[in-house]
């Protein structure tokens, strides 16, 4: 179809990848098969040591295996480096431009209140300091605070925000502030709109277990085919409502399994893993979600 926008076909979709435990400890084999299958079902980058990927639960080292396990399998990846502790933080950035890595990100800090702007602004042209892409993850609701788009200007060194935000006008605002600047809108409830309002693509966990789906609604608006792509969204927005209502991130790794048919370890405590009769009353609904979107398609 003539006329579209090819921001919208170039749109990227990044997975946060989550972290395969057993026993405890990271099962790297694991999370090689999930990045190489995810990449095969057409995504476009890996976000390594995100929410998802339980990243503020992980030891310094750990976050490393993270990484070095997915850079066997690609190099398309954003190596999530945030933490309390500013030494990690710019040693773990030395480390991802040491292996080759393009592009590092990082949160704000967290769990002290009431930071002045001017704090957080000197956070993260430290981190400038050490590697030449550095994104901006913006979880208002986990970190406590807002990087807003005028703040993202006074830091002046980023080339990029994941913004988990519900507002599809708040990520925006990073383009009109910013212009240049990469943005991609982290809810899952926003990938068709991510995609259609011309951000730079979507950072979405249940690309996790429908990476399919994703890459779909991305194919659906690029063609213009809006209606489409917006059922396909309705999917994935009732797969993430029921998968919240058991614990979002304990239940992708159960959604991983039955939706795509292979292991993907658990999460770590205290992010508990599902009972039994959780997983199977988790795996049935989700399947009657498919089903029914599946049988209106056809």
């Amino acid at each position: 179809m003539e006329g579209i926008p090819e921001v919208m076909k170039m749109a990227e979709i990044i997975v946060p990848v989550l972290t395969p435990f057993n026993d405890g400890k990271i099962n790297i084999e694991l999370l090689k098969e999930h990045t190489s299958s995810l990449l095969k079902a057409g995504v476009d980058r890996i976000f390594v040591n995100g929410t998802t990927g339980m990243g503020p639960a992980l030891s310094p080292g750990e976050k490393e295996t993270n990484l070095k396990a997915v850079l066997e399998v690609t190099d398309k990846v954003i190596f999530q480096v945030g933490s309390l502790n500013m030494g990690e933080v710019k040693s773990l950035a030395r480390e991802g431009k040491e292996l080759g890595v393009k592009t590092i990100a990082s949160y704000a800090p967290y769990y002290f209140t009431g930071l002045p702007k001017s704090l957080i602004v000197r956070y993260f042209k430290e981190i400038c300091g050490e590697h030449d892409e550095v994104y901006l993850y913006n979880y208002p609701s986990a970190v406590g605070k807002d990087v807003d788009a005028e703040t993202v200007k006074e830091i002046g060194c980023l080339k990029g925000v994941k913004d988990t935000n519900d507002s599809i006008n708040h990520s925006l605002q990073y383009k009109r502030v910013n212009p240049g600047m990469k943005v991609f809108n982290g809810a899952d409830t926003l990938v068709m709109t991510s995609i259609a309002t011309g951000l730079d693509g979507t950072v979405s966990a249940a690309a996790n277990f429908v990476p399919e789906v994703l890459v779909e609604i991305r194919r659906k608006v690029s063609e213009g085919k809006v209606g489409e792509a917006m059922k396909l969204q309705f999917m994935v927005d009732e797969l993430v409502s029921l998968a919240k209502g058991y614990g979002y991130i304990p239940s992708i790794y159960v959604l991983v399994k039955g939706i795509r048919g292979y292991d993907v370890g658990n999460p770590r405590p205290p992010l508990f893993p599902l009972g039994d009769v959780e997983r199977k009353e988790l795996l049935d609904k989700a399947i009657k979600i498919m089903e029914k979107y599946n049988k209106n398609e056809a």
